[in-house]
């Protein structure tokens, strides 16, 4: 058995599937403990020459995504025809082991993995990444409780394209079929795949089991595909009649008729994720966090642009000022016409201010409010309302009487349903 991998010590095993196999290693040149994924592509000659190919190109890509629910991504590469990925070493439990294990989950609870992996997706499509491939074995529960959604670009590196070997249909093992939306079994994926498969996911936290599991591979692209999902009310008592229409709504079978998108999908799950202590924290901001928003909000994006980059890059910043020059940057990117530019950093930067200061800090009511303006903005008027009804609640909780800001949610929430 190889112990080796390079400047890599392979430890021990973590686990293995239809894509290869995770060992626990340590990098000898960092002084860092990591975790490596191993794939070992069932082909040869130029059909592994393509695969190496598209296998780097979509490890460079997953190496830019920056967010506390995607392990980080340190080297990638291959050696004696195994191509390999270096990537975080996440503590905890993988969902399925959770499963089979404990069981369903509860309804808050299933409702809150379901929610944080869909802020995942909602990053992750916002920079134009898919993942192809989610599954509770690519969904890690950290010993605190967090959700780390694992293996982002390893299904699309594998997936054939057009004319070429299908690697993953011959590779496919019952677990990832089990989880694969209609339109990518037969070569067509898009962000809304990632959605259906996350539905499949939150019926089996829910059910104990996904929608379709008896049967071979092709039977099961077809009940995908043509067959009626079996109503989640028959396999488990007690599930919201709004949360079974919300998984009924993932698993439609055609992409346009699922929900808009993954912030969407987050947005309602929120309604069933435990309630979280919320506590006003008074922050004392970097006096010229203030300054650089006014000059922000005089119509001045560029020149205020350039002075959060300057903020952020001085010494001395602390790390809540920090992400509050970020959605800063991100806001004068959204009124410079960079959008979904500014809507995927926005959210990023709400994860972080979660974990960081806690779900009622002002801070972070600040950034789902400008979320949700994003949003209304960009004709995502459905996940604006949802978003704008649950931060208009907050904000009377959390906010005092004489907060300007109180009140704003609502109002805006208003205007927008009067608009339809």
């Amino acid at each position: 058995m190889r112990r080796s991998l390079g400047r890599y010590e392979l430890t021990h095993e973590l686990g293995r599937g239809g894509m290869g196999v995770v060992w626990a290693a340590y990098d000898r040149d960092h002084g860092r403990e990591v975790a490596i994924k191993l794939v070992v592509p069932r082909s040869n000659g130029s059909e592994l020459t393509t695969l190496e190919r598209r296998f780097l190109r979509e490890a460079r890509l997953t190496s830019r995504l920056e967010h506390p629910g995607i392990p980080a991504v340190h080297d990638h590469g291959s050696h004696d025809g195994e191509l390999y990925l270096v990537m975080e070493l996440v503590p905890g439990r993988a969902l399925d082991a959770v499963l089979e294990s404990d069981g369903p989950l509860s309804v808050e609870r299933a409702a809150d993995v379901a929610r944080r992996a869909a802020e995942v997706l909602s990053y992750a499509h916002g920079q134009s990444v898919v993942h192809r491939d989610l599954k509770p074995s690519n969904l890690m529960v950290t010993p605190d409780g967090e959700i780390k959604v694992l293996d982002f670009g390893v299904a699309a590196a594998l997936e054939p394209q057009p004319g070429e070997t299908r690697f993953t249909a011959a590779n496919a093992t019952p677990g990832t079929v089990v989880y694969m939306a209609p339109e990518q079994a037969v070569g067509k994926t898009v962000p809304a795949s990632d959605l259906y498969s996350l539905g499949c996911v939150l019926y089996e936290l829910l059910a104990g089991d996904p929608p379709f599991t008896d049967g071979g591979l092709f039977l099961l692209y077809h009940q995908h595909a043509h067959e009626p999902v079996p109503p989640l009310g028959d396999r488990r008592s007690g599930v919201p009649a709004g949360l079974r229409t919300l998984v009924a709504g993932l698993l439609e079978k055609k992409p346009e008729d699922r929900p808009g998108s993954a912030a969407e999908v987050a947005a309602l799950l929120a309604a069933w994720a435990p309630a979280q202590a919320v506590a006003a924290v008074t922050v004392l901001a970097h006096p010229r966090l203030a300054e650089i928003a006014a000059l922000r909000r005089s119509g001045r994006p560029a020149p205020a642009l350039e002075e959060y980059g300057e903020l952020m890059d001085a010494p001395g910043l602390g790390r809540a000022d920090f992400l509050i020059a970020r959605a800063g940057a991100a806001l004068c990117a959204g009124a410079l016409g960079r959008t979904p530019e500014a809507l995927g950093e926005l959210k990023s930067v709400l994860a972080e201010q979660r974990s960081l200061l806690g779900p009622g800090d002002p801070a972070v009511l600040e950034t789902r409010y400008e979320i949700a303006v994003l949003l209304a903005r960009t004709g995502e008027r459905h996940a604006a309302v949802e978003s704008l009804r649950r931060l208009a609640d907050d904000e009377e909780r959390v906010l005092p009487a004489d907060d300007a800001r109180r009140g704003r949610a609502r109002s805006l929430l208003d205007r927008l349903r009067r608009m339809t």
